[in-house]
């Protein structure tokens, strides 16, 4: 399990032995006394100090475990994408993805899993939240931080076929709601700029996939993080689909290396001419009068370029 921080106000001493052996040494002056070290100003040193670093081996070894829990009738008898489903939905809602809509969208969380894992695993709820251990997780091989939280919401819709949510466009959950998303930005930002077609799918392109930048006044909800997140969930469904663990599937894209992210990503739609008719065809309806249609087609082309950017780099991806 991580050497995360605990907050001192959960104190050592509330702690079982085995949850106080996780709590780094975090040496304290040897001139400080009980007044000038108070509970109150234990917690602000610690809190001041590195966040530790996430590792790949950290997220893989807590999936293991989870996966193994014996917590639901005839758990172990499930199959692979079944137990992953039902994992992805308990890490969308501790990644703060446990609305209604998401519910609506691909399915209620198990309860049972839920309470197993915050009572077997009690850091991992808060490990896989919004700003928990996982935020600062790094994909291998790249200097992008995995957005874990929109990782698993994104998942859990993938491995979801149940009637009828079976009818919401799986992509909707994904690339597909990100894209009109940012078309929607997009014609907020530049509606009424005057701007050219040419200069917006040139703004599009390079903001699109593009890390965020704290300093633009545009938000860009598309961006570096939200963009592999969606490639690498459709990716991880496909090969959990095969009959790969959630586990498995993690280790054998993400340490492994085993597949190309785009190659993948465009062979799961048939090939490179079937993914950009997909994207160029897809509907928003009933969203779709609420943006206007020279930006919803500025950002299908610019998340098209970037998915071909991405696959030009891969040595086994072929473009016509």
């Amino acid at each position: 399990m991580p050497d995360a921080y605990i907050p001192y106000s959960r104190t050592i001493h509330s702690m079982s032995n085995q949850q106080a052996r996780l709590v780094p040494f975090r040496p304290i002056p040897a001139d400080a006394t009980r007044t000038q070290f108070s509970d109150r100003a234990v917690s602000r040193y610690l809190n001041a100090l590195p966040r530790p670093k996430p590792s790949f081996d950290q997220l893989l070894k807590s999936i293991k475990e989870m996966d193994e829990l014996v917590s639901l009738p005839l758990w172990h008898n499930y199959m692979s994408n079944e137990r992953a489903l039902e994992l992805s939905r308990v890490l969308r809602d501790f990644g703060g993805y446990g609305q209604a809509r998401w519910n609506f969208t691909s399915g209620s969380a198990n309860p049972f899993l839920s309470a197993q894992i915050r009572f077997k695993f009690p850091l991992y709820p808060s490990f896989y939240s919004e700003n928990g251990f996982f935020r600062d997780l790094v994909i291998p091989g790249t200097n992008v931080k995995l957005d874990v939280p929109h990782f698993n919401a994104t998942l859990s819709k993938y491995l979801d076929n149940e009637i009828p949510r079976c009818y919401i466009p799986s992509d909707w959950a994904g690339w597909a709601g990100d894209m009109f998303t940012f078309a929607d930005e997009l014609d907020s930002f530049l509606g009424k700029s005057g701007i050219g077609l040419d200069d917006l799918r040139r703004f599009a392109s390079l903001k699109l996939g593009a890390p965020k930048d704290s300093m633009s006044l545009f938000k860009n909800k598309f961006g570096q993080e939200d963009f592999y997140a969606d490639i690498d969930a459709r990716n991880i469904s496909t090969l959990i689909n095969s009959g790969l663990s959630y586990h498995d599937a993690m280790n054998n894209y993400y340490k492994n290396n085993l597949y190309g992210r785009f190659g993948h990503f465009i062979n799961s739609y048939g090939g490179w001419k079937n993914f950009e008719k997909h994207v160029n065809s897809f509907n928003f309806f009933p969203l779709t009068p609420l943006v206007n249609p020279i930006f919803v087609d500025a950002a299908k082309r610019a998340f098209v370029n970037k998915v071909r950017e991405g696959c030009l780099n891969e040595m086994d991806c072929n473009i016509p």
